[in-house]
């Protein structure tokens, strides 16, 4: 091949390989967009939640007693998730429900929020049927911490003031501190201002947790509801996030959620359930004594 040839040759594959190239990258590219719209239209195939009554009144002006009454609940009509469940939850104390996995302790929880709607018993705070209490208003009083926070790409300052965004900032240092976010914001060169990434990818998992934290004090709600909130983290940072939970729980309506001994061990009521029953309540000592599902599950560590 002449060395014309070659050069030629040499040019029409850089003019073709150019073009190639940037068509991979734009496939990829559409691949990942369908994907994405492929959840998108998940969520808007959802159906809409049920619109609150004419009647509707405002959050219980009570002390945020809650009752669930022969609560009957299942996400599909195979198979029952909660059956007659029925539980005193007393104002300003901590009620822990513990229990194997599958028993219905989340479902509890979410039914309180209205993620989901019962199929039967009823549901009430200070004697008002959840169904009658405005979504907005309910959501408002109830503050959730789940295992795995849900955090967004902003700073620091703004994933905390999304607990309450009418908060000043000193409102918001405050909650921070309390949250023991303080602790490590403090050697961070933009401190509350930091970039924490999507989900607070930057952020260790008892960091996230903090913020988390300090995002529920902010809003400061009358019931708290703390789903496993320290099962996936280590000894040290599980130390501080506890004491910034007490500092959360203390005089709230509060749920608790775990596995963790640590967690449950001084709660005022354990709930225990089974098969979407309770079976069980009382103190841990209590419990203990009794030598039932609880004692067998603290003995082999599911609660542990």
């Amino acid at each position: 091949m002449s060395a014309g040839s070659l050069l030629a040759f040499l040019m029409t594959v850089t003019i073709i390989s150019g073009p190639m190239s940037s068509l991979a990258i734009q496939y990829a590219r559409l691949q990942r967009a369908v994907g994405a719209a492929d959840r998108l239209f998940a969520i808007l195939d959802d159906p809409m939640e049920q619109p609150d009554l004419p009647d509707s009144v405002e959050f219980p002006s009570g002390e945020a007693h809650v009752d669930y009454s022969e609560v009957c609940f299942n996400y599909n009509p195979e198979t029952a998730v909660l059956r007659n469940l029925t539980l005193g939850i007393p104002a300003g104390k901590i009620t822990a429900l513990v229990g194997p996995s599958g028993s219905g302790k989340t479902t509890v929880a979410s039914l309180l929020y209205r993620f989901y709607e019962i199929q039967s018993g009823c549901i009430r705070i200070d004697g008002v049927p959840l169904n009658s209490i405005r979504r907005t208003e309910l959501r408002k009083n109830i503050g959730l911490v789940p295992q795995e926070p849900i955090l967004f790409n902003g700073t620091i300052y703004e994933n905390i003031r999304y607990g309450r965004l009418e908060a000043s900032e000193k409102e918001i240092e405050e909650a921070a501190a309390a949250a023991n976010v303080a602790e490590f914001v403090e050697s961070m060169p933009d401190r509350y201002q930091t970039m924490i990434g999507e989900k607070g990818m930057t952020l260790s998992g008892g960091q996230r947790q903090r913020v988390a934290i300090a995002r529920a004090i902010l809003k400061d709600p009358r019931i708290l509801i703390l789903d496993e909130a320290t099962s996936a983290l280590d000894t040290q940072s599980e130390m501080l996030v506890q004491e910034a939970l007490e500092r959360l729980m203390h005089g709230r309506t509060t749920i608790v959620i775990a596995h963790r001994l640590t967690t449950i061990r001084n709660a005022d009521q354990i709930a225990v359930l089974d098969a979407g029953c309770i079976v069980e309540t009382g103190t841990h000592e209590e419990l203990i004594a009794l030598g039932g599902r609880y004692a067998t599950l603290h003995d082999i560590g599911v609660t542990a």
